[in-house]
């Protein structure tokens, strides 16, 4: 399968209810997809079978933000993520044996000039903090519809932050370059970005990791000299559209996917 499919070109046209597509496409194979509603922001929950989680280990919370920018399709930022991602939930639906995965989506990440606060995923992990949610580890998935290399967005911590925090989310982002490695046969880098929905959960004391994708070109280039990547400069413009995007990335991002259910850590 690939990005090229009427069913996306659907979600990306001018006018789609994302909301709705997203439910309707869950509820259409099997799951149902209530929405949790944070300050006015319409977060999609997936509900899978009670028999998919083992409490012997960690839970594994995977979020892509649906909405976009205004004027854009979002075929890249963030539609690539979140189908790939709905393709996989109806495997998961389908799998035998456990995954542990709480799958959402977000509503709500393009900052506003209020800064992380305006969030949708702020205010999700601010309802995680009331409910006691604060074991699971935490992925999120932005822009994965361009190029075949992963990349570990860098958490840079404050030096202020408390050491039981940083220890957290380094072994965190240790489960994520398993997960990355194991998928892309080793292939994969780590680099400054801008922060996505995992700044929400950073925020409120909630580790969390973001992973994107590059082209091999822009990623090197951006590792060794530090220019910025013409990917990036597609966001939050007409042209973050079906044609800029690539379908190895499609299967690239399933695998890093499957990867992440047959991921297990123990609990505790």
């Amino acid at each position: 399968m690939s990005f090229n499919c009427t069913e996306f070109r659907t979600f990306i046209a001018d006018g789609c209810d994302r909301k709705s597509f997203i439910q309707n496409f869950l509820n259409e194979r099997g799951l149902d997809a209530p929405v949790i509603q944070t300050d006015g922001k319409n977060h999609i929950y997936v509900k899978f079978p009670l028999l998919m989680y083992n409490p012997l280990f960690r839970i594994k919370t995977v979020i892509a933000h649906y909405d976009r920018v205004t004027g854009s399709p979002g075929a890249n930022d963030n539609s690539a993520a979140v189908f790939c991602m709905l393709n996989w939930a109806a495997r998961l639906n389908g799998r035998r044996d456990f995954h542990n995965v709480r799958l959402i989506f977000t509503d709500g990440e393009e900052l506003s000039e209020d800064g992380v606060r305006s969030q949708g995923a702020y205010q999700l992990a601010m309802l995680f903090s009331r409910l006691g949610i604060k074991n699971d580890d935490i992925f999120v998935f932005d822009c994965m519809g361009r190029g075949s290399v992963p990349v570990l967005c860098e958490n840079i911590l404050p030096k202020k932050t408390p050491a039981g925090f940083a220890v957290r989310i380094r072994a965190l982002e240790k489960s994520a370059v398993k997960i990355l490695s194991s998928a892309a046969g080793g292939k994969w880098v780590s680099l400054p970005t801008a922060y996505s929905d995992n700044a929400g959960f950073i925020a409120n004391g909630i580790p969390a990791v973001a992973v994107t994708m590059l082209p091999s070109p822009e990623a090197e280039l951006y590792l060794r000299k530090g220019i910025r990547p013409y990917t990036w400069s597609l966001f939050h413009t007409a042209d973050d559209s079906l044609e800029n995007l690539t379908d190895v990335s499609f299967d690239l991002t399933m695998r890093i996917l499957d990867a992440l259910a047959d991921f297990r850590t123990m609990a505790g």
